[in-house]
């Protein structure tokens, strides 16, 4: 309860004394492929990616894995068909031979940067899955050389749930923005941790937020960028906007875009 009156007031201080003139931005995650109320198109695809481009988002969110051969592609969950194929365990040829529900292919990391790059206003946001911290180091490879490859450094974002691949990523190329995720109540990285990585931003899920609404201003003076998700209601857009978010992150783009 102390937490939630803490939440409010940051919010009246922040209409009151410090309303930003602008609005924040909508990321619309794994693509294009609802309207809020159901899916038209499979998540995480070119189809949902060239959706987003015809709607106009503002970035737009997806994930990726190697696979066993060393192959980048765009999935969120590592299990395609249980017990069968996985994108971590599996074979390219035999990946590319799935079709998901509305019958599109799972798309590779450059077939994604090269539709993504006909619209050079949307920011990308790669988010790199989990996997064993080998591959990951190659994965981080062959993902900057494909991006600096197809000139795309100022679009692209990358994103994590792990600070030590993050690192990497910032190891392999101090220049790329990275932003850290946390859905952890008590383990998120607070404001001055993030600092001294040296990550350009956080993307907290609204729990955490929730529970350190005075982390929002303290990100804020640092200069990094701060993503709320999931913003799926009017609710936390609302929470979005008055606290100043940089980003706010919806799986329902026709709902909450402006």
């Amino acid at each position: 309860m102390k937490k939630f009156v803490l939440l409010l007031a940051v919010i009246v201080a922040f209409s009151c004394t410090s309303q930003r003139a602008d609005r924040p931005k909508v990321l619309a995650h794994r693509g294009f492929c609802t309207t809020g109320t159901e899916f038209t198109t499979d998540e995480n695809t070119i189809d949902a990616l060239i959706r987003a481009q015809e709607k106009g988002c503002e970035g737009v969110e997806f994930d990726v894995f190697m696979t066993v051969d060393s192959q980048l592609v765009i999935k969120h969950d590592n299990v395609i068909v249980k017990d069968l194929l996985t994108c971590t365990g599996s074979k390219f040829e035999d990946i590319r031979a799935h079709r998901l529900p509305f019958g599109h292919q799972i798309p590779t990391l450059r077939e994604w940067l090269e539709q993504a790059k006909k619209t050079p206003q949307m920011i990308q946001f790669l988010e790199i899955k989990a996997q064993d911290p080998d591959k990951e180091k190659e994965l981080i490879r062959q993902a900057l050389a494909m991006i600096k490859e197809l000139d795309m450094m100022d679009q692209v974002y990358i994103l994590s749930f792990s600070s030590e691949t993050l690192d990497e990523v910032l190891r392999q190329e101090p220049k790329m923005r990275v932003g850290l995720n946390s859905s952890s109540l008590h383990g998120s990285m607070p404001p001055e941790e993030v600092k001294a990585h040296g990550f350009t931003g956080i993307s907290y899920n609204s729990n955490v937020i929730l529970n350190h609404p005075d982390w929002i201003r303290e990100f804020q003076e640092l200069g990094i960028d701060t993503f709320l998700w999931m913003v799926n209601s009017d609710y936390m857009k609302k929470i979005g906007e008055e606290l100043g978010f940089t980003w706010m992150t919806t799986d329902f783009y026709d709902v909450i875009g402006y």
